[in-house]
């Protein structure tokens, strides 16, 4: 049976959507009827947004940008605009610094000096920072309409801690972001949420682990298993969608019930 259209007519951008998380968010919200609007640094992109708007026959976008850039973002936007004639409902902040072993396994006190900003300056301009400039290009046109979802990704370490240092301070930035955005907008009817991702086998995470690491994670949450990116844009299309109406300011973990408060 065919998914409920209930984003239909609407528009929504989506980063770091190439693959994996944002690929299957991207997918998900254009079987709802929604113009997907997708960004990453790859050119591949541009494919993506082809294969996906054609598959659901809604309008579609690739644009190569680095959130992590302030100008590039600027460069997005001005092509959200001309693509949806100023007009966007819906913003996920999906994109995220790649993942390194060795900045996830090295403890705060271990990592060396002259790594020491580079690891916490480069993961937070990409995960909180992007995530900024989004919003603040977003915002008009959403203030615009009085009404709009903005999404953030984060994850289970910065609602707990655990390892990773500059990954769980950068997290927990979009965090404060979010909250932030939901107080100061939510009486212009734009809400802010975030979903906070436990262990999700998303391609990135093949190629980084091993299959006895990834056995040995997967026992970490009661459901025994490892989340797949589907399940995380079903969670985005709730709170995207007016199923979510009265929902604003939230962090909800996606992660098997691994943190449980």
């Amino acid at each position: 049976m065919a998914r409920d259209r209930i984003l239909e007519g609407q528009y929504a951008l989506i980063t770091g959507a190439s693959r994996g998380i944002g690929r299957a968010v991207a997918e998900c919200f254009a079987q709802a009827g929604c113009g997907v609007a997708v960004a990453a640094r790859g050119a591949i992109i541009s494919g993506v947004a082809k294969e996906v708007g054609e598959k659901w026959r809604v309008p579609y976008l690739g644009f190569c940008a680095d959130v992590a850039q302030q100008e590039s973002v600027h460069r997005l936007f001005e092509a959200i605009r001309s693509w949806s004639g100023d007009r966007l409902d819906v913003l996920v902040n999906n994109a995220g610094y790649s993942f390194s072993r060795e900045i996830w396994n090295t403890p705060l006190d271990a990592t060396p000096a002259d790594r020491l900003q580079a690891w916490f300056s480069n993961i937070f301009q990409t995960d909180t920072m992007g995530s900024v400039f989004c919003t603040y290009e977003a915002l008009p046109l959403m203030m615009a309409r009085k009404r709009g979802s903005i999404i953030y990704i984060a994850s289970t370490p910065a609602l707990e801690g655990f390892q990773g240092t500059p990954y769980t301070v950068a997290k927990a930035g979009v965090l404060g972001l979010m909250k932030d955005v939901a107080r100061l907008y939510g009486h212009l009817n734009i809400r802010a949420n975030a979903l906070a991702l436990g262990n999700i086998l998303t391609p990135a995470t093949l190629e980084s682990l091993d299959q006895g690491l990834q056995d040995k994670l997967a026992q970490e949450t009661p459901l025994k298993r490892w989340g797949e990116p589907e399940e995380v844009a079903r969670a985005a299309l709730f709170l995207a969608s007016n199923r979510s109406s009265f929902i604003t300011g939230q962090t909800i973990a996606v992660d098997g019930g691994t943190v449980r408060r």
